[in-house]
């Protein structure tokens, strides 16, 4: 069976960002691939040391034993990776860019990836700001850095103009809900 690994970088779940990850689940569902969310902020995970481990014994095995182990078991295990996050003052939030930081082991030194190839990649993010292009360019640079490991990049969303309990919730977006589901339902197609 097919599996996607849901990388969840929200703090908040019953968010925006939690709310389209469901809609994605259930095009997955539809068509018969299983899935494991990982909700980064539930997790015990290190920011990288710097102590280049990785590098001088040429692996992809990390050193620090935190719960970073298992988002890297699920990413290696699955065919395809949502990665699902919020803006939060101008980036994604600080449990993503923790992932992003230790995403180092599979890069070599020269920035090539040593990660499986293969597999498909869709990003879900969701801004408070109206502006879909005011923090284009550090979404783009981390859409970058992800997708430098080698998957293949599929559809991604960027919903903008919603947060919980300021703004109305994505669910009056039908367009945006679609599209999430959309996601999941030709993301390893």
């Amino acid at each position: 069976m097919s599996k996607v690994a849901i990388v969840f970088g929200s703090p908040r779940k019953n968010s925006n960002t939690h709310i389209l990850v469901d809609e994605a689940i259930k095009g997955l569902n539809e068509k018969g691939v299983d899935h494991e969310i990982l909700y980064l902020n539930d997790l015990n995970i290190k920011g990288c040391q710097a102590c280049y481990y990785c590098k001088r014994n040429d692996t992809t095995k990390c050193v620090i034993d935190d719960d970073m182990q298992k988002v890297y078991k699920a990413m290696e295990e699955s065919d395809g990776l949502i990665v699902a996050a919020p803006i939060y003052f101008c980036e994604v939030s600080a449990q993503t860019r923790l992932f992003v930081d230790r995403l180092f082991p599979y890069y070599d030194m020269h920035l090539q990836s040593a990660f499986p190839q293969g597999k498909a990649l869709s990003f879900i993010i969701t801004q408070n700001q109206p502006n879909k292009t005011l923090f284009e360019r550090h979404i783009n640079d981390f859409k970058m850095v992800v997708g430098m490991l080698g998957y293949e990049r599929k559809e991604d969303l960027l919903v903008e103009n919603v947060d919980k309990g300021y703004k109305p919730m994505v669910t009056e977006r039908p367009d945006m809900m679609d599209k999430a589901y959309k996601i999941g339902l030709e993301l390893l197609n």
